[in-house]
């Protein structure tokens, strides 16, 4: 009736099919017409007393199974339902020894007597089902418990067979001979009836949801029961047809309550037992396949040391037969040839394998280098399973083959983590190592020291002999710094030509100075490169842990510092970090963020310095120099702001920016006072390389305007004409031919060529101040003040000399020729508001210069201006 494998639904109908033919038969025998062969029978007693065997039996197997198999379910409701039903079968003993033609048993036996027992009996089975359909499923876990059940059923039993054997005038009568079942009887069978159903439905409910024992086939046994009372509500006399049908029906559901118990208990485990065994055999026909199959190798040896199975992956992989390796020694002797290494090997696995066979743990992984029959090397991952005792004690090897996965890795590291260059920890291991040795100096109390290193002029072995030569240039120069440095050191390629050196455990700092010589040294050596011989330098930025940084990346920003300074200090040499160092940085850092900004928010001024013919005294020019007034930082040096603006490229826009303004001012002044009057402008190397420069649009503004070329000048530095390419020739070229003079500026600070005068048509030479100052008291300077002039006016060039600020450097430089001057002799950079003045107060006259108070007066027109001329 109950199959494990079906569903509960279908379960559910089964049922319901079964409880219908039972339900059919009970309304054929209450309406049909009793056969004749069925009517008076007489001798009943047999019969019944056959039947209750029957249930005594069957309710007896029902405690039986339940009692002796509860160690596997440990269900409590299961275990109360089978001591519940030892005591009904107590019960229906009572309930025959009672029935009516039975010998007496204590008492006389009679109807009344035996019906007592019987509802005693049906009660107690109504209770047993109530542990199923009631109670909530709980675990057995104390063996007594099932004891103390047991003992107070069979008390129970006890107790009803005392008050219906000696106490039965306390029992309500139930049968009166000739008339039938009284009220109490029919009351108390309705009652049970109502129990039954409820169970059944509060059973089937159950069944809606998985459970652990067969709800279903609990709810049709209850169901029948209420059929089987339905039966001892009708009869008139204890042996007519219904009483034998009710006995039948309770028999039936006895039966049921047995299969489904017997299903939990006995058949549901042996047939999960069955399936656990076919799905045993299904893997291991599976396991031998796939390890047939397997491309990993497999060795198998007993508790003997003898190799049982070898797969046919390892007899691939390494090469050696079943023949050739019969015995667990075989294997460590031919794979691991080397004594000392198969010795270190050996002890390993054994103490590991000891680990495994002891119990509860794991075999810890090891990686070996094992030789084939080919004398091949494979790396290989080594892995021990201890089998079960029912296995003889066998243990499996497993070996995998990672020989390319290592390989693979290695690469992938070295990817990850050396320069392919070089050779050397790239930058991702260089932090790493960095913070390990910071994390090292913090414990032990020493200093770490970090040093920064960059070639000088790398660049120019790239863009002269190309990228292959720079890259053999690193190489060397890494084989050098290598071969000099002691190894305990961690030497890194960051990047480009940077190099980094790690030096730990160090007391003081003096120990660093020495590897910092080594390092200059080592890289000053001349360069082979192909034909070529190149000589370079390296700069180097030293920074200490903990003093000049915790973090390691605060660590190298400051070592990178100190590296700029060495290089601002003229190269080939090594910088310590200072705090003025970082001061300078942050407001660098400030400058460069901020500069951004300038232009759009009109932070820039144009200022202008007065140009005098030496001659007449007469201001006819005007250098245009470029301010920035910070609302927060006052006025900005120039010597601060102009590179940042050249590194960042913000010198096209602002170069432009300064060419409209100072267009338009001179427009004003070539008009109002001077039609001849001209502005000088500076102009970085920037500009003129910049590809977003656009230099046809100087002219075009020009013209536009109706402006003459010849009212604009634009200043140049030599490092220009020393780089210069087509592109600047084809800009000088352009300004020439719209009639825009050129001047030389600084002119004897760099390489002074006369090549450059020859090859570029120059208007103009500014001789520098750094010679000017020093009139008249260094003769030298005099000296090469008047060959200046004096070449210059050879070449037809105009000589204008700045940084005049005595009257004595003025006559010096007029009896020598100088054209112009331009000085705080005459006038300190000022607005155009204040240039504009000078003009309005002395319109086309000679300025007198030479004026205390008239040099006063410019001071104050030019309030915010530098000390110094930039």
């Amino acid at each position: 009736m109950f199959c494990p494998n079906r569903s509960p639904k279908s379960r559910t109908l089964l049922m319901l099919r079964y409880l219908a033919i039972l339900l059919a038969l009970q309304i054929v025998v209450a309406l049909a017409p009793l056969p004749d062969g069925w009517k008076g029978i007489a001798n009943y007693a047999p019969l019944h007393t056959l039947l209750e065997t029957l249930s005594i039996v069957v309710s007896a197997l029902v405690f039986a199974v339940g009692w002796s198999v509860y160690q596997r379910e440990r269900s409590g409701n299961l275990m109360l339902l089978a001591c519940c039903f030892a005591g009904v079968a107590l019960l229906d003993v009572l309930h025959t020894l009672s029935y009516q033609g039975m010998p007496d048993f204590v008492t006389p036996s009679d109807p009344q007597k035996a019906i007592d027992f019987w509802l005693a009996a049906r009660g107690l089975a109504a209770l047993a089902l109530c542990s199923v359909t009631v109670l909530p499923n709980w675990d057995l876990q104390r063996t007594n418990g099932r004891w103390w059940m047991l003992a107070g059923v069979l008390a129970a039993v006890a107790g009803a067979a005392w008050v219906v054997l000696f106490h039965a005038d306390w029992v309500p009568e139930t049968f009166v001979p000739g008339v039938g079942l009284t009220g109490f009887k029919r009351i108390s069978e309705y009652g049970l009836i109502a129990v039954y159903l409820a169970l059944a439905l509060g059973l089937y409910r159950r069944g809606l949801y998985p459970q652990s024992y067969d709800v279903q086939g609990l709810a049709g046994a209850a169901v029948v029961m209420a059929l089987s009372e339905i039966f001892f509500t009708l009869y008139a006399d204890v042996t007519d047809i219904f009483n034998l049908f009710g006995h039948l029906y309770k028999t039936v559901a006895y039966g049921m309550i047995y299969r489904a118990v017997f299903m939990n208990c006995v058949e549901i485990p042996y047939h999960r037992l069955y399936q656990s065994k076919q799905a045993l055999a299904a893997s291991e026909a599976k396991f031998h396949a796939i390890i047939d199959a397997s491309p990993i190798a497999y060795l198998l040896y007993d508790g003997r040391n003898h190799i049982a199975y070898l797969n046919p992956a390892f007899v691939e992989t390494f090469g050696y037969s079943r023949t050739e390796l019969l015995e667990w020694e075989d294997w460590w002797r031919k794979a691991f040839p080397d004594a000392e290494y198969r010795r270190m090997v050996r002890s390993d696995w054994e103490e590991r394998a000891q680990l495994v066979l002891s119990g509860g743990h794991g075999f810890p992984s090891m990686e070996l280098d094992v030789v084939c029959k080919n004398g091949a090397k494979k790396i290989v991952l080594v892995n021990l399973v201890a089998l079960s005792a029912d296995l003889a004690g066998h243990q499996v090897v497993i070996l995998s083959d990672i020989t390319e996965r290592v390989r693979a890795l290695d690469v992938i590291w070295k990817q990850a983590h050396l320069d392919p260059l070089t050779e050397l920890p790239n930058r991702s291991l260089f932090l790493s190592k960095l913070a390990q040795e910071s994390a090292a100096a913090a414990k032990s109390g020493l200093r770490m020291a970090l040093l920064f290193i960059d070639l000088d002029r790398f660049k120019d072995v790239n863009d002269t002999l190309g990228h292959f030569m720079g890259d053999i240039l690193l190489r060397e120069a890494a084989r050098r710094l290598r071969q000099a440095l002691p190894e305990a050191l961690t030497l890194s390629r960051i990047g480009g030509d940077e190099f980094t050196v790690i030096i730990g455990g160090m007391k003081e700092k003096p120990e660093v100075e020495a590897i910092a010589r080594i390092v200059l040294r080592g890289l000053a050596e001349p360069f082979r490169l192909g034909d070529d011989t190149v000589y370079l330098s390296a700069s180097i930025g030293i920074a200490f842990y903990p003093d000049d940084a915790r973090k390691s990346d605060e660590l190298l920003k400051n070592a990178d510092q100190a590296l700029y300074e060495a290089k601002k200090r003229g190269r080939d040499r090594f910088s310590y970090f200072t705090s003025e160092l970082q001061q300078r940085a942050q407001v660098r850092l400030r400058l460069l963020s901020e500069l951004h900004a300038a232009l759009r928010k009109d932070q820039f001024e144009v200022y202008y310095q007065p140009i005098v013919d030496m001659a007449t005294l007469k201001i006819v020019k005007a250098e245009a120099l470029l301010r920035w007034r910070h609302p927060a930082l006052g006025m900005v040096s120039p010597a601060e702001f102009i590179p940042l603006a050249e590194e960042t490229g913000l010198i096209v826009d602002i170069g432009e920016w300064v060419f409209d303004t100072v267009l338009q001012q001179a427009a004003i002044w070539r008009r109002l006072y001077d039609p001849e009057f001209q502005v000088s402008i500076n102009k970085s190397p920037v500009q003129f390389l910049s590809a977003r420069y656009d230099y046809k649009r100087w002219p075009e503004d020009l013209a536009r305007m109706g402006i003459s070329g010849a009212a604009m000048v634009v200043e140049i530095t030599e490092s220009l004409l020393l780089d210069a390419n087509d592109i600047v020739r084809e800009q000088l070229q352009a300004f020439h031919a719209a009639g825009i003079q050129v001047a030389l500026d600084d002119f004897g600070t760099g390489y002074s060529s006369l090549t450059y005068l020859k090859k570029f048509d120059i208007d103009y030479i500014k001789i520098d101040q750094a010679f000017v100052r020093t009139l008249p008291v260094n003769a030298s300077d005099m000296a090469v003040c008047e060959a200046i002039v004096a070449m210059a006016h050879k070449l037809g060039i105009l000589v204008v000399a700045e940084g005049i600020e005595t009257g004595e450097q003025l006559a010096l430089l007029q009896k020598i020729g100088c054209d112009f001057g331009q000085g705080y002799h005459f006038a300190k950079p000022m607005p155009a508001n204040g240039l504009t003045a000078i003009f309005e107060k002395a319109p086309g006259e000679p300025s007198n210069f030479a004026d205390a108070a008239g040099v006063a007066w410019l001071e104050q027109t030019a309030a915010g201006e530098c000390d110094r001329e930039p």
